[in-house]
C-alpha cells in the first residue's frame, strides 16, 4: 500500500492508499518541535486502530510545507517503514507544464492540488484549497499552469481577530443563516465566514473572466472547505480529499523515483 503524506502548516495528512482507493486517512497537529520518534508513537496508534500493519506499506509519498518538518519526516519513514519516500516538487514528472516565473518556489500542497484536480477532472479548472492559507489555482485545458493567488485563511482571519483586539472572542467558524449578525459572535462569524464565501465566488468569477474561461471548473478542497462549500453561488466539486489523490497520482507518475 501507497502512504502519502501532507505535512501542512496546521495539519498533517496522511492517507493510506490501497490501490486507488483511500483505505483510511488521519489527521494531526503540526508540531515543528516534535522528533521523528515522537511522530513514529502517534502513526503506529492509528496504525493499530485501524487494524494496519507497518509493513503493509510499500511506498511512500511525502508533500512538506514546512521545511524543518522535511528531514523528519524522512528519518520517520526510514525508520518506520525502511522506506524512502517520494518527495514532491515540480521537477517531477507532473503532466503538468508550470508557466510561472519561478517554478521551484511552488509549495508542494499546490502541486498536490493541481495534479489531482487536473488529473481527475480535466482543464481548465481552478482549484480552491481552504486550509491555514486560502489558495486559487488555474490550469488550463492543455495542462498548463498560468498561476494563482494566496489569501489568509479562514483561522488565521478569525484568530487575527481574536488576537489583535483587546474585547473580541475566540469563535468557532459556523456560517450564519443571515448576513446580519445579532450579537458579537455571530457578527464576527458573519465576517469571516461569509466574508471567504464572497471572496471565493468573486475570485472565482475573474479568474475566469481573466483567463477567457467563463466555464472553467472548480474544485474545492482543503481542511476548511466544508465550511465555504454550502453558502457558494458557484458550482463547484466539493473533493475533500484531493491532495492526497494527486499525491498518488504523482507518485503512480514517478513509479519507481525517490528524492
Amino acid at each position: 500500500m501507497l502512504l502519502a503524506i501532507d505535512v501542512g502548516n496546521t495539519n498533517i495528512v496522511c492517507g493510506l492508499f490501497d490501490g486507488t482507493v483511500l483505505r483510511d486517512s488521519w489527521r494531526l497537529t503540526t508540531d515543528r518541535g516534535k522528533t521523528a520518534d515522537e511522530y513514529s508513537v502517534f502513526i503506529r496508534s492509528l496504525f493499530q486502530f485501524s487494524d494496519v500493519q507497518l509493513g503493509d506499506v510499500d511506498s511512500v509519498v511525502l508533500a512538506s510545507v514546512v521545511p524543518p518538518l522535511t528531514p523528519i519526516m524522512r528519518r520517520l519513514v526510514d525508520r518506520m517503514f525502511h522506506l524512502r519516500p517520494l518527495v514532491v516538487s515540480t521537477a517531477l514528472n507532473t503532466n503538468i507544464k508550470w508557466e510561472v516565473e519561478s517554478p521551484p518556489e511552488m509549495g508542494a500542497d499546490r502541486i498536490a492540488d493541481c495534479v489531482g484536480g487536473y488529473m481527475k477532472y480535466g482543464g481548465p479548472c481552478i482549484i480552491v484549497d481552504l486550509g491555514t492559507a486560502t489558495t486559487f489555482n488555474f490550469v488550463t485545458g492543455d495542462g498548463r499552469y498560468l498561476g494563482g493567488s494566496i489569501a489568509p485563511g479562514l483561522l488565521n482571519s478569525s484568530e487575527s481577530l481574536f488576537t489583535k483586539t483587546a474585547k473580541l472572542p475566540r469563535i468557532e467558524l459556523d456560517r450564519p443563516a443571515t448576513s446580519i449578525g445579532i450579537d458579537t459572535i455571530t457578527q464576527m462569524q458573519v465576517g469571516v465566514v461569509w466574508g471567504m464565501i464572497f471572496m471565493v465566488d468573486g475570485m472565482i468569477q475573474r479568474i475566469r473572466q481573466d483567463t477567457g474561461c467563463p466555464d472553467a471548473r472548480v474544485i474545492l478542497t482543503g481542511g476548511l472547505s466544508g465550511v465555504v462549500v454550502p453558502g457558494l453561488q458557484t458550482k463547484c466539486v466539493h473533493d475533500p480529499n484531493l491532495t492526497l489523490d494527486g499525491l498518488r497520482i504523482l507518485f503512480e507518475l514517478n513509479r519507481g523515483g525517490t528524492e
